[in-house]
């Protein structure tokens, strides 16, 4: 009895879900024109309606080929698709040749990845022939800015692509202006004429200079704002204030990240929060100095969640640092997470003190979605952090041992970019470590790409270098 199976014997149904598994490029560049029934599937919808050209390029490093492929879906796939496609993600490499091929009717969404400052301000600053087809058609841009940019190119970045994209793209709803790889400004919107206006965008998702600009996005430059999302690089006294309150009042989530210290959070964010009672979803990354009280979970609760009657959703990391603590009484890391525990909420927290007086205070959502967390010290507990790609872990005060990088390693499973800053030696070398440290002496960050322990002592260089593995480690 023949107990072979032809694939092509297989049911459509079948074929699809495995296909399903794929990615779209690669079965689109596999199967079209390969025989009637896998040319049919491949054009299906499922695979014809979003694709990231990006990915061409990650084929390997054999240019040849990689033109190869792409030449073939520039003037033979994509000719023959061109009608199914609502989403593309491109390159500046792919940029030029896939939107100049055809017209993309249901082309919906766009995003651009990697651009320079010199590309985005020539594609959207210009009478570019991409503006002039797609102004009208695009409802969802993301544009993702690399490299870095000297002081010329603010106003490029403010005045020209961000205000140009407001006025020309006139159905956009959904809009990310994103500053990646260490572009060294981000957008200063303040500067902005009073007319640079939006009554299409929904959802907005960028990185502003200060706090200012945050607050000129909320001054009704956005009338039918709902979603807002902000990394805003410093948060300092302004004297800018909200006159049209209608937009923030109407916001239904709300993200704000700042990496940078602020002494503002009593007298600029929370007077905003208490602006926003319609609010659903929140989330909070901040990192606070100069109160005289940790932000612990009662005052999350009387100053946050008690003002936001609609909110269903509140992630946050939040570090209160350099607190002088004016009671007797120390506040442990039971007392600041238990009133939120006891409202539903999944969090933990840990506290350091300098003695009597001054301490420090990190308290989080465990189940967080953030891709970053803020500095952690060797008093971090366990728990598992699926999403978190980026650490820093700082100790001036305490050696940082072997079992909190074991810790780490299992806290951040997907990790990526590993900062270790500490002057302290190891109590215990590499060498020293007891008879069931031994038997479980290798560490393995399999994800970790970029290591830096340049701002560390030597023994945490041995460590990485002798009893870790890190096997995609690419920047050291």
């Amino acid at each position: 009895m023949n107990s072979t199976v032809n694939i092509l014997d297989l049911c459509d149904e079948m074929l699809l879900t495995i296909l399903n598994k794929l990615d779209n490029v690669d079965v689109l560049y596999s199967l079209i024109g390969v025989n009637q029934k896998f040319d049919r599937l491949a054009r299906s919808i499922d695979f014809t309606q979003s694709l990231d050209l990006t990915t061409i390029s990650s084929y390997g490093d054999d240019n040849s080929k990689i033109k190869s492929i792409f030449n073939r879906f520039c003037f033979y796939i994509l000719p023959q698709i061109q009608h199914n496609i609502q989403c593309l993600t491109l390159d500046p490499w792919s940029m030029t040749s896939v939107l100049s091929i055809g017209n993309y009717p249901k082309l919906h969404k766009l995003t651009l990845i990697n651009l320079k400052v010199e590309m985005a301000n020539s594609i959207f600053c210009t009478n570019s022939s991409f503006v002039s087809i797609f102004q009208h058609q695009i409802s969802n841009l993301v544009i993702m800015i690399n490299g870095t940019s000297g002081y010329q190119y603010r106003w490029c970045l403010c005045s020209c692509i961000f205000a140009q994209i407001y006025m020309k793209f006139t159905n956009l709803t959904h809009f990310q202006f994103d500053l990646i790889n260490n572009c060294i400004y981000a957008l200063e919107l303040a500067c902005l004429r009073s007319e640079c206006y939006s009554s299409s965008i929904v959802h907005l998702n960028l990185k502003v200079k200060t706090f200012n600009d945050c607050l000129w996005l909320l001054n009704g430059h956005l009338s039918q704002l709902h979603t807002l999302v902000v990394h805003v690089e410093h948060i300092h006294n302004t004297s800018q204030i909200i006159n049209n309150k209608k937009t923030v009042s109407n916001l239904k989530c709300f993200s704000l990240t700042s990496f940078s210290i602020t002494l503002e959070y009593d007298n600029q964010i929370i007077p905003l929060f208490h602006h926003m009672s319609q609010l659903e979803k929140l989330t909070l990354s901040l990192y606070v100095h100069g109160r005289t009280s940790f932000i612990d979970g009662t005052h999350l609760n009387n100053y946050i969640i008690s003002k936001m009657p609609y909110l269903h959703r509140f992630n946050f990391d939040i570090v209160t640092e350099i607190v002088i603590i004016k009671n007797e009484y120390l506040p442990t890391s039971d007392d600041v997470r238990r009133p939120l525990i006891e409202k539903g909420y999944n969090v933990d927290c840990y506290v350091d003190y300098l003695g009597t007086e001054r301490g420090r205070c990190h308290i989080y959502s465990v189940s967080s979605t953030m891709e970053r967390m803020h500095v952690i010290t060797n008093k971090f507990p366990d728990g598992i952090f699926m999403n978190v790609r980026m650490v820093y872990v700082s100790d001036s005060m305490h050696s940082i041992e072997y079992d909190f990088f074991v810790r780490i390693s299992q806290a951040f499973p997907l990790l990526e970019d590993l900062t270790v800053l500490s002057t302290v030696n190891q109590q215990k070398s590499t060498n020293e470590l007891d008879e069931h440290e031994q038997t479980f002496s290798i560490i393995e960050y399999s994800h970790l790409m970029t290591l830096d322990l340049i701002s560390s002592h030597i023994d945490y260089a041995k460590q990485f270098l002798l009893k870790t593995s890190l096997p995609r480690l690419s920047t050291l």
